[in-house]
C-alpha cells in the first residue's frame, strides 16, 4: 500500500554452486574506522549572506501552489535581509503553498558547501497580517555537479518559539539539518512554506547561513546483548506429509515450505521478514549484508525483493558489472541467494508499469522498456487488455518473462518462492486495483498469471500469495477478490500503522483482521501471514521516523499481537536511506537508530524466528498434492457485465469431472436456466446462452455459475436485461442506472478505509432529483478514514470546469475530502467547514481548487476515479451518513 515506499534487486551468470559458496562468517562491525567530529568540522565549508548591500546573489526561484508572483527585493530593515511581499490567502486552505528563494549564483559557479549540516536564518514575520493563523513550513532543496538531488527537506518553522522583535514584528531562529553534501552545488533553493494560512504581506529573511554545527545525531549506543536463539525444532511440529498447493508439480522442498509454514502458524511462533534485506540498506558503510545482519548478526526469515529490482529501480549495475555481461536477474539472484543458504524464505511482489505506458515507448534492444515506476498510474484501462486476446497481452507476457528469468534462477539452486504479484488489490493506488476492475476480472487476471508461471514457464518453486490490503471486517470481504483455492497458497494482507501514538487503538483493527483471516484460513485450509505492516509517520508515505518515535517498542508490540494469531510470519517493508526505512539500522559497530535496543530485545524474543532459527527444510519429507483436483472459473462474461443478448459462455476447468454445466440464477438464488458446457479445447469449456434462457431469468441482477458434477465451481454476478443509461461523459452518477438494488451500487464503487473504520455507499431515498441519492455511510475512528471510489476510467474532462453536486452535510464537521485522480495522482479538494452545516446544498468546485498530492497538474483529458473520503478530526469515533446526488462535470 505503500503508494511511495517501493524498491530493488540483482545479477551475475554464476552455477548454483558458485552462489552457494558464501563465507560463513561476515565482517565483524567492530572493526569499522569512525570519522571523529572534530574532524568533519575541519572539513565543511560555510557560507554566510548577510544582505546588507543586495540580495548577494539570490532571487525569486518560482512557486508552487501559489496565486501571483510573490516581489522579492533586498531589504535593510532588521540588518539586512531578504524581503518577499506574498499573499497566501487566495489558497488560505493550502497545506502547501511555496515560494521559492534561488541562490542563482550557484548556476554560474558552484557553491561548494562540503560537509555543511545545518541552514540557518532568522525569519520575521508580522502576526496582524494573518487572520486565520495557520503554519508556516521552509523547504531546502539541493543538486550537486552530478545533478543528483543530495538535499530535499521541509520541515516546519516552530511560531511558538517566536520572539518579539519590535513595531509588531517576530523573529524565529530557523535552524535546518540537512544531508552532508560530498560535492559542490549547482542549484540550492530555501523556499518559505505556507500551510493553512492567508498571510499578506512581506516576510523577511536575514542572518542566512550553511555550515557545521555540532548537533546530537539522534543515535543512541547499543546497550542490549543478542542472545543466541534456539532454531526451531520441526520434529516438535505437527508437520503434515502432504502439502495441498497450487502446484501439483511443486518441488520437494517447496511443498516442505508450505508445510512447514502451515505447521509454524499454528503455534506461537511468527518468522519475521523485511523487503529488500538483502538489496537496500541504511548502513552503506558498515559490512554486514543487511541493516538486520547488523543489528542482530542473522538475516530475517523472510527476504522479500520486488520485481523492480529486475529493471534497475531498486538494484544498481556498476560499470564493471555491466561490462562482465552482468544482469539486473542474476545480480539480485546473487545477493539473494547468501541469505537462503542460511535458512531465510524469499518473497517476490510486482510493482509492475503500466503496461500501456510502457507499450507506447521505442523498444530497447528489441525488448519492451520496463524501467521507471508506474504501477500507480491507473490509467488505460490495463488490467482488461493484458489478457489472452488482448492488446497488450505480449507486453504483459514479456514482463513476466523477465521476471519467470529471476524466479528460474532461484529455482537451480533449489530455494522456493513466496511469490506475491498483484498486492493490496482492494485499494485503488495501483492500476490493478478495485476502482479499475471487477471482481472476476482481478481473479482471472491472478489465475491467468499462475497458469503462466506454472504450466507456460515452468515454476515449480513458487508458492502464491494472495494480499489485499487490511483492514478486513470479516471473511466474507475477504472472499470477495479472491481467486479461488485452486490458485492460492497463502492468505495475507497488507496494513500500516500511521503515526503511531500512545494509547491508540491501531493494534485493535488489526488484531480484529487477523482474526477475520484466521477464519478464512481454517474455512479455505490455507497458511495466514501479515504480508506487510509497519510503521508510517506523517503525510509523506515515510516510515519509521529518525526519531521521536511514541512507540519505541512497538516490534514487540506486533509480535506480541501476532503470536496468538495463525499467522506464519509477518513482514516490514524496505530500508532505502536515512530518510526512508521501516527497520532500525546501526550506524557503527556500537551506535544505532533510536529503536535499535527494542528491535534487538525482539530479536531475542522466544516467538520471534529468523533466518538462522529456521530449519533445513530441503530435509523435510513433503509430497505436493493439488489443493483442488477438480476446479473451474468463468472466463466470460465478466462480473457486473450487462447480458442484452444471447452471447457464448466461457470457462476454464480442470480435474477428472464427468459433468459441466452452466446456470443462471436470480437475485434470490432460484436456479431459472442451465445449459450445458461443452469442451472446446484442453480445459476450457463453452455453452451458449439463449434468447430462451435470457427470457427465463428476466430483468433482475443475477449470476452466471459453473457448475462441476453438481458442485459450483464459480459464479458471477451479472445484471440481466437492464440496459445501461445512454453514455454521458459529465456524469459521475445520478443513482438512476442502479433499478433501486443497492448491491448493483455497491458493485460499482470500491472502498477504502483505515483499522477499524468503515465506508457503504447506499442507495437513498434522500435525493434532489429522480428516484434515488447516494446515502455515504462512514463509520471512523480516532486518526481514521473512510471513503468510497467511482472507476472513471479515463474519461475527458477537457469540456468542463468543475466537479458539481447535490450535499447533504450531517454536521459532525469531520474532514471531508472531494478527490479525484488523473495520470496516478490524487487531487483532492477539503470540503470541512461544509461538513459542520446540515442542510442541503448545490456545490460547484472548480478544477483550479484540487490539489495534487505530489505537486502535479491535473489533467482533465483523462480522468480515472472520483472519490468521497471523511478523515477524523478529533478523538470521539464517529458514525454517520452524508448524502450526494447528481455527480457531475460542468462548465
Amino acid at each position: 500500500m505503500k503508494l511511495d515506499l517501493l524498491r530493488k534487486v540483482i545479477s551475475l551468470t554464476l552455477s548454483a554452486g558458485m552462489f552457494l559458496s558464501v563465507p560463513a562468517v561476515l565482517p565483524q562491525l567492530a572493526d569499522l574506522p569512525v570519522v571523529s567530529v572534530s574532524q568533519a568540522e575541519a572539513a565543511a565549508k560555510s557560507v554566510n549572506w548577510e544582505f546588507k548591500k543586495d540580495l548577494d546573489g539570490w532571487k525569486y526561484g518560482g512557486k508552487w501552489a501559489y496565486k501571483g508572483k510573490p516581489e522579492v527585493k533586498q531589504s535593510a530593515k532588521f540588518g539586512g535581509s531578504i524581503e518577499a511581499n506574498v499573499d497566501y490567502s487566495p489558497v488560505a486552505d493550502s497545506t502547501w503553498s511555496e515560494v521559492k528563494l534561488e541562490y542563482g549564483k550557484a548556476a554560474e559557479k558552484p557553491v561548494d558547501l562540503t560537509g555543511a549540516n545545518v541552514v540557518s536564518y532568522d525569519f520575521y514575520y508580522r502576526p496582524a497580517n494573518m487572520t486565520k493563523g495557520g503554519q508556516f513550513k521552509t523547504k531546502v532543496y539541493a543538486k550537486d555537479t552530478k545533478d543528483a538531488e543530495v538535499i530535499n527537506v521541509a520541515p516546519d518553522i516552530d511560531l511558538e518559539k517566536a520572539k518579539d522583535a519590535g513595531d509588531g514584528w517576530k523573529v524565529v531562529p530557523v535552524k535546518i539539518q540537512v544531508p552532508q553534501t560530498k560535492n559542490p552545488l549547482t542549484y540550492f533553493m530555501v523556499s518559505i512554506v505556507g500551510n493553512q494560512t492567508d498571510y499578506k504581506g512581506p516576510l523577511y529573511i536575514g542572518k542566512l547561513s550553511a555550515h557545521y554545527e555540532k548537533l546530537p545525531d539522534g543515535y543512541v549506543n547499543v546497550k542490549q546483548r543478542v542472545k543466541v536463539q534456539q532454531p526451531v525444532d520441526a520434529a516438535k511440529l505437527s508437520i503434515a506429509a502432504t502439502a495441498p498447493v497450487v502446484d501439483k508439480d511443486a518441488t520437494p522442498k517447496t511443498a516442505a515450505t508450505y508445510a512447514f509454514l502451515k505447521a509454524i502458524a499454528a503455534t506461537p511462533d511468527v518468522i519475521y521478514g523485511h523487503q529488500n534485506e538483502m538489496n537496500r540498506k541504511v548502513a552503506k558503510n558498515l559490512p554486514g549484508l543487511s541493516d538486520t545482519y547488523d543489528m542482530v548478526r542473522d538475516f530475517s526469515g523472510i527476504v522479500g525483493c520486488d520485481a523492480l529490482a529486475l529493471t534497475g529501480n531498486e538494484l544498481e549495475l556498476t560499470d564493471a558489472e555491466r561490462a562482465a555481461g552482468e544482469t539486473y536477474s542474476a545480480k539480485l539472484a546473487r545477493l539473494v541467494l547468501p541469505a537462503a543458504k542460511q535458512g531465510a524464505i524469499v518473497t517476490m511482489s510486482m510493482h509492475m508499469p503500466n503496461f500501456a505506458a510502457v507499450a507506447k515507448r521505442p523498444l530497447v534492444d528489441g525488448k519492451y522498456d520496463y524501467t521507471g515506476y508506474s504501477p500507480n498510474d491507473t490509467s488505460g484501462n490495463v488490467v482488461q487488455r493484458i489478457m489472452p486476446g488482448g492488446d497488450l497481452n505480449k507486453v504483459y507476457t514479456g514482463y513476466l518473462d523477465m521476471v519467470a528469468d529471476f524466479l528460474g534462477r532461484m529455482q537451480d539452486a533449489d530455494v522456493p518462492v513466496l511469490f506475491r504479484p498483484f498486492h493490496e488489490n482492494t485499494g485503488s493506488w495501483f492500476w490493478w486495483g478495485a476502482a479499475y476492475c471487477t471482481p472476476s476480472e482481478f481473479k482471472n487476471l491472478y489465475r491467468y498469471t499462475v497458469e503462466y508461471m506454472r504450466d507456460t514457464k515452468h515454476l515449480h518453486n513458487l508458492l502464491y500469495v494472495y494480499s489485499p490490503g487490511g483492514p478486513v471486517k470479516d471473511a466474507a470481504e475477504y472472499a470477495l477478490r479472491y481467486p479461488g483455492d485452486a490458485f492460492i497458497d497463502i492468505c495475507g494482507f497488507d496494513m500500516y500503522h500511521r503515526d503511531p501514538a500512545v494509547g491508540d487503538t491501531w493494534f485493535d483493527g488489526f488484531k480484529d483482521t487477523m482474526t477475520a483471516v484466521d477464519s478464512f484460513t481454517k474455512e479455505h485450509d490455507k497458511v495466514g501471514a501479515v504480508t506487510e505492516v509497519g510503521i508510517l509517520v506523517g503525510n509523506t508515505g515515510g516510515a519509521l521516523a529518525k526519531t521521536g518515535n511514541k512507540r519505541p517498542d512497538w516490534f514487540n508490540e506486533a509480535l506480541q499481537a501476532i503470536s496468538p494469531h495463525d499467522m506464519a510470519y509477518f513482514m516490514t517493508w524496505s530500508n532505502f536511506n536515512e530518510g526512508n526505512f521501516d527497520e532500525p539500522y546501526m550506524v557503527t559497530a556500537k551506535r544505532g537508530h533510536e529503536m535499535v535496543n527494542q528491535f534487538i530485545d525482539f530479536y531475542n524474543a522466544p516467538q520471534s524466528v529468523f533466518a538462522k532459527e529456521l530449519p533445513n527444510l530441503g530435509k523435510l519429507s513433503v509430497k505436493a498434492v493439488p489443493a483442488e483436483a477438480e476446479y473451474g472459473y468463468i472466463s466470460a462474461p465478466s462480473s457486473m457485465e450487462r447480458i442484452l443478448a444471447p452471447l457464448q459462455v466461457r470457462a476454464k476447468a480442470a480435474g477428472t469431472f464427468k459433468d459441466a454445466r452452466f446456470t443462471l440464477t436470480k437475485k434470490d438464488g432460484t436456479v431459472a436456466a442451465t445449459f450445458p458446457a461443452v469442451k472446446k479445447g484442453e480445459g476450457v469449456c463453452a455453452g451458449w446462452l439463449s434468447d430462451e434462457a435470457l427470457a427465463s431469468v428476466g430483468r433482475t441482477v443475477g449470476a452466471v455459475n459453473l457448475i462441476l458434477d453438481g458442485k459450483t465451481a464459480d459464479s458471477v454476478q451479472v445484471l440481466f436485461n437492464m440496459p445501461a443509461p445512454a453514455p454521458d461523459p459529465a456524469l459521475v452518477d445520478d443513482f438512476e442506472s442502479y433499478y433501486g438494488d443497492g448491491s448493483l451500487l455497491k458493485g460499482a464503487y470500491s472502498t477504502n478505509c483505515g483499522a477499524g473504520c468503515a465506508a457503504e455507499p447506499l442507495l437513498s431515498e434522500r435525493r434532489e432529483n429522480g428516484e434515488a441519492g447516494l446515502d455515504f455511510h462512514y463509520t471512523i475512528n480516532k486518526g481514521g478514514y473512510a471513503g468510497v471510489i467511482k472507476s472513471l476510467k479515463g474519461v475527458n474532462w477537457s469540456d468542463y470546469n468543475a466537479i458539481q453536486f447535490w450535499i447533504t452535510p450531517d454536521g459532525k464537521g469531520q474532514k471531508l475530502i472531494i478527490q479525484t485522480n488523473s495520470n496516478g495522482e490524487d487531487f483532492e479538494v477539503d470540503l470541512t467547514e461544509l461538513a459542520k452545516k446540515t442542510e442541503p446544498q448545490l456545490v460547484k468546485l472548480p478544477f483550479s481548487l484540487f490539489k495534487g498530492k505530489n505537486g502535479g497538474v491535473f489533467d482533465k483529458s483523462a480522468v480515472q476515479h472520483f472519490a468521497i473520503y471523511c478523515n477524523t478530526i478529533g478523538d470521539a469515533p464517529v458514525d454517520s451518513h452524508i448524502y450526494f446526488d447528481d455527480i457531475q462535470a460542468v462548465k
